[in-house]
């Protein structure tokens, strides 16, 4: 593309190749020469099967062990256009999500707008209980202001985001952003229009690590903004911390109407991500935690 795109479509696939036929359908780049698509996977076979003949597609491939938060930093960063829409291949965007999204890009003081999640109808107790952990919050569809959307699904400010530099050397936490963008006086928007499917593509084993290892990045971050006995706090009460989040959970689930609709089986599989989303979160306050100890100048002098 030898202009600048009116907007790029970032696209980070993990253990989520069998979706993309689905996805590349719904976004129809080859009808979007305006837009740029950037497809991110650590896998060069995943790539391969991307469509070889579209100047505005690119497959980029991460380093080995690279997170989804990671895949859409490298996205934001190679983009070209003012704003950068991200979306993971667990999910499968309704057929007029692209021309919504043209609609929804952010404008003045927003800086991000967020969608709204279905479930795959063939959903199992599993996929059930990856859906509810994750998107619970945004499965009735509304257009509203907030304090947090799921990046899984949304279109943010490219220049906001890049300004943010010593967040970017982490990846696209979103959390982490949200909470900077709020504090500069910039808003979060949520977009009825933004639909999109949840077709979960991750194995037990495979979407526990990933709780485990995004556990973890949430609690570094958010110990590094507390005062030292705060985080001792956080840190004392780290075995309470699994049956907190199973009650948020619950309450959400409760909240968004969706108790009656769960297959009782994915309550235990709710149970079981939460404790590793638990153990990595408690690893990442304990990691700020002797970071800060080891750092004490009463320490150093002896």
């Amino acid at each position: 593309m030898s202009t600048v795109p009116l907007g790029t479509i970032v696209v980070a696939i993990e253990d989520s190749a069998a979706n993309l036929p689905a996805i590349l359908a719904a976004l129809r780049p080859g009808a979007h020469p305006d837009c740029e698509f950037l497809f991110f996977a650590t896998e060069e076979t995943v790539l391969l099967g991307l469509p070889a003949n579209l100047s505005n597609l690119r497959g980029l491939r991460c380093a080995s062990g690279a997170r989804i938060p990671e895949m859409w930093r490298d996205g934001i960063v190679a983009a070209r256009s003012e704003w950068v829409a991200l979306l993971t291949a667990h999910v499968v965007p309704a057929p007029n999500w692209l021309p919504a999204l043209l609609e929804a890009a952010p404008q003045g003081e927003v800086v991000g707008v967020g969608g709204y999640f279905s479930n795959d109808e063939r959903a199992t107790p599993l996929d059930w209980a990856i859906y509810l952990l994750r998107y619970a919050a945004f499965s009735r569809p509304g257009s509203r202001e907030v304090t947090h959307i799921a990046a899984d699904n949304a279109v943010y400010r490219r220049s906001e985001i890049l300004a943010c530099t010593d967040l970017l050397a982490h990846g696209f936490w979103e959390v982490e952003y949200h909470v900077r963008f709020l504090a500069k006086g910039l808003r979060l928007r949520l977009s009825a229009a933004l639909q999109v499917i949840h077709v979960n593509r991750y194995t037990r084993a495979g979407f526990a690590a990933q709780r485990r290892e995004h556990g973890f990045a949430f609690g570094r971050d958010r110990a590094r903004r507390l005062g030292f006995a705060q985080l001792a706090l956080h840190a004392l009460a780290a075995p309470l911390v699994p049956a907190v989040l199973y009650a948020k959970v619950l309450t959400r689930v409760r909240r968004h109407g969706w108790l009656a609709a769960t297959p009782i089986a994915a309550y235990a599989w709710l149970f079981y991500f939460v404790l590793h989303w638990a153990w990595g979160e408690a690893r990442g306050v304990f990691h700020e935690f002797t970071r800060r100890i080891t750092c004490q100048p009463w320490l150093q002098r002896r």
